[in-house]
């Protein structure tokens, strides 16, 4: 960035900048540029604005004021431009083509906008194209939209169709920021769409589809870099984002280098890196450079260089923004401008290029400063600084007032008393353009600054300059009058009052004083020291005041007023009373000095060739006088006719031979020690009007701008009238021609007519008087010439192809008129293409002229151009023709397949150029004719795909399209051939039959599902088996099997024994499984229980009765109908032998087994049966039977052992029935009856079966 800077300056005083009271201000500055639609028109707000309302007008760049043309241009009065809708016959490159810029303007001045460019853009004819690409799979392919350079500027890339679906960037599909459709890692299927490009008019709105491109997709095979998209050198402004393009094609897929000013990228945030190229955002100066993006593989490398120049938007910044000061400042005007260095700078007061004079200078290295010496109140207004570079403008205005600033004193200090040594201050406040300074006196001498004497200043920002004087530590000499003195280059002010310091009075020398006769003198008695009684003046030994011009203040001030040289000129004796009786005084004399005064002098009226003699005479004043002359401004020097003569109080100016160079103001200046006087009267050389340029008569081509010239001259400047007669005989009146921004007078007198209209013929009188001599006039005829215009034509007009259509238009001007007819771009021939044909009629003022198209075609969908041509000018009109017919039929693409449907996408290729109603779809079955389709009807034209249902599983269909516009139905599409895939089954299979085999099986028979509910091959079945018993969870068992022909048979094992089974049978082939078929129950064959009845018990009741009890085994186990239970049991001996295996049958469950024997442990099992036999045995339980009475002793034998005694022994009982305690021995002797005990064996002793006693019996207990 480069920056200017420079600063305000002033040569004596500094300028006051403070709020003016009225403004002016930019609403927008930043329009530079309008485009518009010529079929739209456009309104433009005026830029400028101001405070309170400032006038608004508009001009071309040239600086002409702009006129209201009929239904083309209009200026409101608000100051909104607008240009109207117009045809191309009616286009003006002055009006639709050109430069404009609006100004504002009030009492602060006049301000203007930056130009603004005006274009109006036409509705051309354009087609944008896509071309057909190649690439390898995995690499990258690049489609752009080609738009023709005569419409570039204004049409752009608004989105991308793929199959005439939007492309969404994401994932492999990318758009550039400049339109083009990027694809990565392109695959074979990408080859299978049609691309389109859609662009859209900035200005007209208009949309244009391209045609569809395809993308060509070849296996990867080795190869170098080719670049596909590159970038090229481009200047852009900073803050804006940039895109470039590098993209290559190469296998392998090339790798990518960025290089800038040769280097590597730096890293930034700012950039990144894209498939579609280098990305920077918010640029920056130091991004520009030069980039260079390599491409490299292992074959090869390709590069693309450009230079990137950033560039500041151009700003410009003035200073100061609003000025007050006074006439005769010195002014300072900086433009300070950043942004790119290269660029010229203009300065504009009032909106008038600035024009360097005496008083206004332009300066700097780039003319950045405008300088102002001595500025006038002329120097007032608005001024602006452009900068400009290529395109851009930028502009600061400042607003400058120039007004009288002789200073005045707004606040001042009174007189006062002070101790010595106590401190005091003085404040004086002054007012003034520019602001003033103010300086310090004491008693008529300058205050010397020093430590006991000290002064500030500063300026409020109201612009009031305030001053103060500070007395540390005053002294008796410290006393006195004290003045402050308010100057800047206009003029001075000044206020005095006494300051009395305590102390024996005195007084100061005085010196003497020289005063200018007519003005007012002060004469001060510089006395000290306080207090005294009085202060007088004498003169001549009189008491002043002694007449009226004459004032003595009380603070001891002398005033002479309109001083008289005879009279006031001599000694004055100032006398202080400092006591009763005691006076000090002293003397200061005045000498009075007489000014010149210069007697009145007049110009007498003058004519061309007189002669001229005029003499400045100085009737008083102190000699020696000087006496000059000046015209304008500039000092006269006697030569070429001007002589001057002067004497001692006189100068002469003699003429010799007047002329209207000798026009202007002149001035007499005399000038002595006193005073510099001047007389100025104005010299007018009168001479009558005569024609320079006379009016001719002369030709206007209607439509142009047109000069009716005349040129007079004379003094004072004659005043010309210009007078127009209507009609082309004789004029019989003149009237004055209205003044409009269209007519104006020229400042040669010439009438300039901005736009000719047809309603200007006639005699024109140029009429010119300045009061001297008679008026003088000469007349001219104006003839309108008007140029070939077509006025009637169709904008837009429909033709059915195979018809005849006739295009008209119609033309005026003067003839001959030529019509020429063109389609597209090339002339029409009827001798050479017999299918037109052109007629053309006078008809009044108009001719026609015919294009018949015989028949109209295809091809003619085209824009024709109508031309008119004549001497004075040619025009165009612009007719589109559409050929409607019945379109094409749409290209059918079978997206999806399925079963029972399809999913169908198709694209429109050719409209008929009548919009789409919509489309038909009709299908049949490949072996059946078109007489039995089936049809989908009126689809609606927003769709571009159809879901076609209910369609056969397995089945081969024929499929076609029909697209309908208002002008009919197309063609059939290319038939489609297409093959639905396998669903599911529709059908369960047939005739099940169920047969169980055993206990836990099942045999399961069935037959295939009607042909033509298959909807396939049948590849297999499942067999879903539940159990159908109380308590069942109720799913099914699936099990699966093979098809293997039209019957199956199939045994389900494992089942669980006499239990009721659901039987369900499914087909299936390659899409899924079908239907089941009804379910049918069977129920597997009885068998015997798996499990033993439970809670079996056993109690023992008597020696030889026992009670068994049980409950019934789960059900579930029973596996059948329960016939009864089965009671096993045998003994156990002591020995470990078994007795006999005895069963008991019952159906209760409780038995009672009688005859057992006594004290015996037996072996119980309890078992339940069904038809089909017994059931398992429940465990061994063991019970024991009751003891009883036990059997005999056996073996029992006896042996005397003495006389007296006998040895019994034995053996233990057979059935002891229980356990034996003791035995019991009876003995008696034979005859003795009953027996007796004799001897007893405990049950301790029971090893020992022998007993010695005397007895006869032994007996066990």
């Amino acid at each position: 960035m480069w920056l200017v800077t420079f600063f305000l300056l002033y040569s004596l005083q500094k300028a006051h900048t403070e709020d003016v009271g009225t403004s002016l201000y930019f609403v927008n500055d930043s329009i530079q540029q309008v485009t518009f639609s010529s079929t739209v028109g456009v309104v433009i707000p005026c830029p400028a604005a101001g405070s309170p309302s400032a006038a608004l007008r508009w001009y071309l760049a040239t600086g002409d004021d702009i006129y209201d043309v009929p239904h083309i241009r209009h200026v409101h009065a608000n100051g909104t431009l607008q240009l109207y809708p117009f045809s191309p016959s009616t286009f003006n490159s002055f009006i639709h083509d050109n430069d404009y810029f609006c100004t504002a303007e009030n009492s602060a001045g006049k301000i203007r906008s930056p130009n603004i460019r005006v274009k109006a853009v036409f509705r051309e004819p354009y087609t944008v194209r896509v071309e057909d690409q190649r690439s390898m799979r995995g690499n990258v392919a690049v489609f752009k939209c080609l738009i023709p350079s005569s419409v570039q500027e204004y049409v752009s890339v608004v989105s991308w169709e793929k199959d005439t679906v939007s492309i969404i960037p994401e994932n492999r599909f990318f758009i550039t920021f400049y339109g083009g459709l990027y694809i990565s890692d392109v695959q074979k299927e990408d080859a299978l769409s049609t691309y389109r490009c859609i662009t859209k008019h900035k200005y007209s709105g208009e949309t244009r589809q391209s045609n569809g491109a395809r993308l060509s997709v070849s296996d990867p095979a080795e190869s170098i870099p080719t670049i596909l998209d590159g970038f090229q050198s481009r200047e852009l402004k900073a803050g804006q984002l940039v895109e470039l393009p590098c993209i290559a094609s190469g296998y392998p897929n090339p790798a990518i280098r960025w290089i800038k000013d040769g280097r590597p990228l730096p890293a930034d945030s700012r950039w990144t890196k894209r498939i579609t190229g280098l990305t920077i955002s918010d640029l920056r100066g130091e991004d520009s450079g030069t980039y260079i993006c390599e491409v490299t593989n292992t074959f090869g490398s390709a590069e693309v260089t450009g230079t990137l120049t950033v560039i500041d938007p151009l700003h410009v910044s003035l200073t100061p923004k609003k000025l007050k000061t006074g006439i005769g400042s010195t002014v300072i005007l900086s433009c300070a401008l950043s942004g790119s260095p290269e660029y010229a700078l203009r300065w504009y007061r009032n909106t008038d290029l600035v024009v360097l004079d005496n008083y206004i200078s332009i300066r700097g290295i780039s003319n950045e400063t405008l300088l102002i010496t001595a500025a006038q109140k002329s120097h007032s207004g608005a001024y602006q600084c452009f900068a400009t570079r290529k395109a851009q403008t930028a502009q600061d205005f400042s607003i400058i007032a120039l007004e009288d600033g002789t200073p005045r004193i707004v606040s001042s200090f009174s007189e006062k008393v002070v101790n010595p040594g106590e401190q005091f201050s003085l404040m004086c406040a002054a007012k003034g353009a520019p602001p003033p300074t103010v300086t310090w006196a004491l008693d008529d001498e300058p205050i010397q600054r020093d430590n006991g004497h000290r002064t500030n200043q500063y300026t409020m920002s109201d612009g009031t300059t305030v001053s103060h004087m500070n007395v540390t530590s005053p002294q008796i000499k410290d006393g006195g009058v004290y003045r402050c003195t308010a100057r800047n280059s206009v003029g001075s002010a000044e206020y005095q009052a006494r300051i009395n310091v305590r102390g024996p009075p005195s007084i100061r020398a005085m010196k003497n004083i020289t005063a200018v006769a007519g003005r007012d003198t002060f004469i001060n008695c510089r006395v000290i020291g306080y207090p005294y009684y009085s202060i007088k003046w004498y003169k001549d030994a009189l008491l002043l005041p002694d007449n009226h011009r004459q004032v003595v203040f009380e603070n001891g001030t002398l005033k002479l007023m309109d001083v008289q040289k005879g009279m006031d000129e001599g000694e004055y004796l100032c006398s202080v009373l400092i006591q009763p009786q005691l006076s000090i005084s002293q003397s200061v004399h005045v000498t009075v000095k007489v000014p010149p005064l210069i007697q009145p002098f007049e110009f007498p009226p003058a004519s061309i060739g007189q002669l001229l003699y005029i003499p400045c005479v100085v009737s008083s004043g102190d000699m020696p006088i000087r006496i000059t002359w000046r015209k304008d401004g500039q000092v006269i020097i006697s030569g070429s006719g001007v002589t001057i003569e002067s004497k001692e109080f006189m100068s002469s100016l003699q003429i010799s031979s007047v002329s209207l160079k000798h026009n202007g103001n002149y001035t007499c200046i005399a000038s002595n020690a006193a005073a510099t006087v001047s007389r100025e009267r104005q010299l007018i050389v009168r001479v009558p009007p005569r024609f320079v340029v006379q009016p001719n008569n002369q030709d206007g081509i209607y439509g142009k701008a047109g000069v009716l010239n005349c040129s007079v001259d004379g003094y004072p400047p004659p005043k010309v009238m210009w007078k127009h007669a209507k009609g082309s005989g004789n004029p019989q009146q003149y009237h004055p021609v209205p003044l409009t921004g269209r007519i104006q007078i020229l400042p040669n007198s010439s009438l300039l007519i901005r736009h000719v209209l047809e309603e200007d013929i006639g005699y024109y009188l140029c009429q010119a008087s300045n009061g001297v001599g008679t008026d003088i006039s000469k007349s001219m005829f104006l003839t309108v010439k008007i140029p070939a215009m077509i006025t009637s034509h169709p904008n837009t007009t429909i033709a059915i192809k195979g018809q005849m259509k006739e295009l008209n238009c119609t033309a005026r001007g003067e003839r001959p008129i030529i019509i020429r007819w063109e389609k597209g771009d090339t002339v029409i021939d009827p001798d050479r293409n017999m299918r037109y044909a052109i007629s053309t009629k006078d008809n009044g003022d108009e001719v026609i002229s015919t294009l018949k198209l015989k028949p109209a075609d295809r091809g003619d969908s085209v824009f024709f151009s109508c031309h008119a041509i004549n001497s004075y000018g040619e025009d165009r009109g612009l007719i589109q023709l559409t050929v409607q017919e019945p379109p094409d039929p749409p290209e059918l693409e079978i997206r999806e397949v399925k079963a029972r449907s399809m999913n169908l996408r198709w694209t429109q290729r050719f409209d008929g150029n009548s919009i789409i109603t919509g489309f038909d779809i009709e299908y049949k079955n490949k072996s059946d004719s078109w007489d039995f389709k089936q049809s989908t009807r009126n689809i609606s034209p927003t769709i571009n795909q159809a879901n076609i249902v209910d369609l056969h599983p397995a089945s081969v269909y024929s499929i076609r399209m029909y697209s309908f516009n208002k002008i009919g139905r197309s063609e059939p599409s290319k038939e489609l051939t297409i093959s639905t895939e396998e669903a599911a089954p529709d059908g369960p299979p047939m005739d099940v039959t169920l047969q169980p085999i055993t206990s836990q099986s099942i045999q399961v028979t069935w037959k295939a599902p009607k042909k033509e509910l298959q909807n396939g091959v049948i590849r297999g079945y499942q067999i879903g088996y539940r159990e159908n018993s109380p308590g069942s969870n109720g799913q099914y068992s699936i099990v699966e099997m093979k098809a293997t022909g039209d019957s199956e048979v199939y045994t389900l094992d494992n089942l669980k024994k006499f239990a009721q089974y659901g039987v369900v049978v499914q087909a299936f082939n390659r899409a899924g499984t079908g239907p089941s078929s009804s379910e049918i129950n069977a129920t597997t064959l009885e068998d015997v229980p798996s499990q033993p009845p439970e809670n079996v018990r056993a109690l023992s009741i008597t020696s030889d009765v026992a009670v068994i009890s049980w409950s019934e085994p789960p059900r579930s186990t029973l596996n059948g109908v329960l016939k009864g239970y089965r009671v096993i049991f045998w003994s156990l001996y002591m020995d470990g032998e078994w007795g006999e295996m005895q069963n008991i049958t019952t159906t209760r469950e409780r038995v009672e087994l009688r005859g057992m024997e006594k004290f015996t442990n037996y072996s119980v099992q309890v078992l339940a049966y069904t038809q089909a036999g017994d059931g398992v045995r429940s465990s061994v339980l063991y019970i024991q039977t009751k003891e009883d009475i036990p059997g005999p002793p056996a073996g029992i034998k006896a042996v005397p052992s003495s006389a007296s005694s006998v040895v019994v022994s034995w053996l233990p009982p057979t059935k002891p029935n229980g356990i034996i305690r003791k035995y019991t021995i009876f003995c008696s002797s034979p005859g003795s009856g009953q027996p007796e005990t004799c001897g007893q064996n405990e049950r301790g002793q029971r090893e020992s079966r022998a007993h010695t006693f005397a007895g006869v019996n032994v007996s066990p207990q």
